[in-house]
């Protein structure tokens, strides 16, 4: 940041004592570090200006694909899983970038390899699988070594920070997963009709960054691969303007 010149005062000119006050403090002055740039920051829920739509939980689905992994990963199952419990809030602002959310998606709304669910992704998942199959790793994933349900029944989430791109918007996002908060950036589409909003998008994380360790057998031998791939269509409603307020 260029300090901007200042013209002298004939007044400080004819005053040796108070010129060198004033280059003292134009030194000083120029010695200051530049004022840090301020980040576009999300609107708290509820903030003027901003339209609330409820997440329609029966529309929104969340859809997680899970490989098989390591050197026994061949007897291993690839795994669908899927959700359609998301609930939650999103405040609209007229520019989006400043919009904001705040979801919840139970753990018991998680569904194991649905067959019409593994139909639909077809190739590699696209062969159903036995129904103790299913109810086993439903076990382990809920488990206190994975989801730990009994302690932790909700994933949250929340909008930190929506940025316009060449293709679409991208989405800060905070996921507080038992008692572990992680950030990730998450690419997302989005289109508003009237009073129905739709969202959507798909990405890959890492179980290693939400912090715990996928699940594996005879030490290692037949594991969940580390990284998984989400996609989520999110439908959202526009509330009355009596209920806008959280």
């Amino acid at each position: 940041m260029a300090a901007g010149g200042k013209q002298q005062h004939p007044a400080i000119a004819a005053r040796p004592l108070a010129l060198a006050v004033a280059v003292v403090v134009l030194v000083l002055s120029a010695c200051r570090p530049p004022p840090v740039a301020r980040q576009p920051v999300a609107a708290e829920p509820g903030a003027a200006g901003a339209s609330l739509f409820r997440v329609v939980s029966g529309a929104s689905t969340l859809r997680f694909y899970l490989h098989a992994d390591g050197p026994m990963a061949r007897v291993g199952h690839n795994h669908v899983i899927s959700a359609h419990g998301l609930e939650g809030e999103v405040w609209l602002q007229p520019q989006p970038e400043q919009s904001t959310c705040q979801l919840r998606l139970p753990v018991a709304a998680f569904v194991v390899d649905d067959p019409g669910e593994r139909a639909t992704a077809g190739g590699e998942f696209a062969e159903p699988l036995a129904a103790a199959d299913r109810d086993g790793t439903y076990t382990h994933m809920v488990g206190d070594r994975q989801l730990d349900a009994a302690h932790f029944p909700v994933i949250t989430l929340r909008c930190l920070r929506l940025t316009q791109t060449p293709a679409g918007m991208s989405l800060q996002l905070a996921i507080t997963l038992r008692d572990h908060e992680t950030k990730l950036t998450v690419p997302l589409q989005w289109q508003q009709q009237g009073g129905t909003l739709q969202v959507s998008g798909e990405f890959s994380f890492r179980q290693t960054e939400l912090g715990f360790e996928p699940y594996s057998l005879l030490f290692g031998a037949l594991r969940v691969a580390d990284e998984i791939h989400a996609r989520f269509a999110l439908v959202a409603r526009q509330a009355s303007t009596a209920a806008a307020t959280p």
